[in-house]
C-alpha cells in the first residue's frame, strides 16, 4: 500500500456567506498555502470543491448557489462550474456538498470560489470551503 499523497490546493474555514460579498477574496487566508488572493491551481488538471455548512442557515427561504471560476489570459473570470450550481444542486440547509470543478475545460493557473445567496436576509455561517486537485 502507498503513502497518502494530500492534493488539498486550497482550504478556508469559519467564513460567513451572505450577500455583502460574492467571492473569496485577496482577504481569505488560504490554510494550505498561508497566502491571500486567487488560488493557485496550477498543480492540477481537475479537481474537486468540496463545501461543508456547519450551521442552519438564517433568513426566510436561504438558498446558497456555488460556483468555480478560472481566469484567462486576459484576466477575465470564467465559469468552469455547472451553471446552477456546483454538484449541480443549489443549498439550502446545513451539510456539506461538493462538485468537479473543471466541467471539461482546461484549468488555468488560478481560479477562485464564487457564490450566490438568495432569500430574504439570508446568511450562512460555519461555512469550510476546500479544493482537491489531481495533476
Amino acid at each position: 500500500m502507498g503513502a497518502f499523497r494530500n492534493n488539498e490546493l486550497f482550504r478556508a474555514t469559519g467564513l460567513t456567506l451572505n450577500s455583502s460579498t460574492d467571492h473569496v477574496t485577496a482577504g481569505v487566508t488560504n490554510v494550505t498555502t498561508g497566502r491571500t488572493g486567487a488560488i493557485d491551481i496550477s498543480r492540477a488538471s481537475n479537481g474537486l470543491l468540496v463545501v461543508n455548512i456547519a450551521n442552519a442557515p438564517t433568513g426566510t427561504d436561504p438558498t446558497l448557489a456555488l460556483f468555480f471560476d478560472v481566469q484567462d489570459a486576459f484576466g477575465n473570470w470564467v465559469q468552469t462550474s455547472p451553471a446552477t450550481s456546483i454538484g449541480g444542486v443549489v443549498v439550502t440547509a446545513a451539510g456539506t456538498t461538493y462538485g468537479v470543478i473543471n466541467n471539461g475545460y482546461q484549468m488555468t493557473n488560478l481560479g477562485r470560489i464564487r457564490w450566490t445567496v438568495g432569500g430574504t436576509t439570508p446568511s450562512f455561517t460555519g461555512v469550510s470551503l476546500s479544493i482537491h486537485g489531481r495533476p
